[in-house]
């Protein structure tokens, strides 16, 4: 009896441990269906999949909560098939921008958009030809341009490529106005940046490489002067003292808007947010064809460097961040070509007619000299053809992968993510170690200081200067 109860025991034992190394087996099938090995492609789950999973469980959820509450009354936004309902009022073109103290307010008008923006912007505009930005005649030796007939001739020449400009400014001027009516104490940064994204790709229908966003929504907070946007997990909170730069890009055909803008909520800092605005005003009205790039640098440290700020009793210069400058704009290219120095004693050089800048302005309670960070969010494909070897199979698909999207612009994380490439950080850190993406850290000042940015991209066409990013919360009066 005794050997029989063993052997059967055995048996048993025999049994279970198959039973558990199958179930570790298919474990381990699991996730590598999730992960992806080494040299495994991985499947990318389409965003449009995504979004019918999303609204399957809503779905479900919907359908619960009626059966618990036998037939009340269901709740607001959604509909009666369960789908949420994406509500959108008529919007006035006037809007109240006093909470953010430096910023103007948006004032009465034609208002083609709505809240939240919904309308594509060739919608709006059927002809196909969009709002001009703030032009300005050029002084001087060349001021004879306005009127010249052979110019006017070569200027339209180019007139579609500047429609391009354009329409792609309007998008970044409606999506600012919205943004500006969603910026507030108390919500999650990586919010407020994914709806202002989001507003970008449906106003300006973005496709790929042919319209989009030319790089993430930036909110970098405080002592961070640029390139900050949330990770995915990243559940910062903004608070009413924060100095929050933001900082987003709209592309048409690879026709870049670069601009930015300083929201703050405490009467302390509306020197700081002063000083930035007016240096970076004074870059723009320096600018024009032949103007010496170093001089520009000279004018703006002196507009910059003219105001101080009190903080907690204690009074700061205002300083030019050094290690910061405007830039020039190519197609597919946010920095291509020459730079505009905010100080005195930069590169020296002149701008010349066609040439396209954002001209930015970093004012600064700290040292005004930035260094890199941790946690990256920023990164691009690498211009350069050349690149070192890489093995990694997931690495080759996530590049072609960034290649159809993003050409050379720029692009984040969470932007991955929203490809449906799951788990994309052990694929993207090949690229960047072979260099074929670049990756771009936050830049931050010294700890507890306080920085404020401005910035507009502009044309110089052979007649006058166009600034294509203005609004109404950006003065224009300093151009007239």
């Amino acid at each position: 009896i005794n050997a029989e109860y063993m052997g059967n025991w055995i048996i048993n034992m025999e049994g279970a441990a198959k039973i558990e190394t199958k179930k570790e087996e298919e474990k381990k099938v699991e996730e590598i269906k999730k992960e992806g090995t080494k040299d495994e492609v991985p499947k990318v789950v389409k965003p449009e999949e995504k979004e019918k999973k999303k609204k399957k469980k809503k779905k479900k959820k919907d359908k619960k909560v009626e059966a618990k509450e036998g037939g009340e009354e269901k709740k607001e936004g959604s509909s009666a098939s369960g789908k949420e309902e994406v509500k959108a009022t008529a919007a006035p073109r006037a809007q109240d921008n006093s909470i953010f103290r430096i910023l103007g307010s948006w004032k009465d008008g034609e208002s083609k958009q709505t809240n939240p923006p919904m309308i594509p912007i060739q919608e709006q505009f059927p002809d196909g030809k969009y709002p001009l930005g703030v032009v300005s005649e050029y002084k001087g030796p060349n001021s004879y341009r306005m009127a010249n007939a052979a110019l006017k001739e070569k200027e339209a020449l180019r007139e579609a490529d500047y429609n391009c400009f354009r329409k792609a400014a309007e998008c970044h001027r409606q999506v600012r106005k919205y943004a500006q009516s969603i910026i507030r104490p108390g919500k999650k940064y990586i919010s407020m940046v994914t709806d202002i994204e989001n507003a970008v790709r449906r106003v300006i229908k973005a496709n790929k490489i042919e319209a989009g966003l030319a790089f993430p929504c930036g909110c970098s907070i405080n002592n961070c002067a640029a390139h900050f946007s949330p990770n995915p997990g990243d559940d910062k909170i903004m608070q009413k003292g924060d100095v929050v730069k933001f900082d987003f890009g709209t592309h048409v055909n690879g026709y870049v808007i670069d601009s930015a803008f300083t929201v703050a909520f405490d009467p302390t800092f509306d020197n700081l947010l002063t000083a930035a605005k007016e240096a970076t005003n004074t870059g723009i009205r320096e600018a024009g064809i032949d103007a010496r790039l170093e001089e520009i640098g000279e004018k703006i440290q002196e507009t910059m460097e003219s105001h101080e700020v009190e903080i907690k009793g204690k009074t700061y210069k205002v300083r030019c961040i050094r290690n910061l400058q405007g830039h020039e704009v190519g197609r597919y290219k946010i920095h291509a070509g020459k730079t505009v120095p905010t100080v005195k004693g930069g590169e020296p050089g002149k701008m010349e007619e066609g040439e396209v800048y954002a001209i930015e302005t970093f004012g600064s309670t700290g040292k005004g000299m930035v260094s890199d960070d941790l946690d990256c969010s920023h990164y691009m494909k690498s211009p350069e053809a050349k690149h070192g070897p890489i093995k990694n199979t997931r690495s080759k698909f996530l590049l072609k992968l960034l290649e159809e999207n993003y050409s050379t612009l720029a692009f984040c994380r969470r932007w991955i993510d929203d490809l449906g490439f799951e788990k994309h950080y052990s694929a993207l850190k090949p690229l960047v170690d072979a260099g074929a993406v670049n990756s771009y850290p936050p830049l931050v000042d010294v700890p507890n200081s306080y920085v404020a940015q401005f910035e507009h991209t502009f044309l110089l066409k052979p007649t006058s200067k166009e600034v294509l990013s203005m609004g109404d919360d950006y003065q224009t009066s300093f151009l007239l």
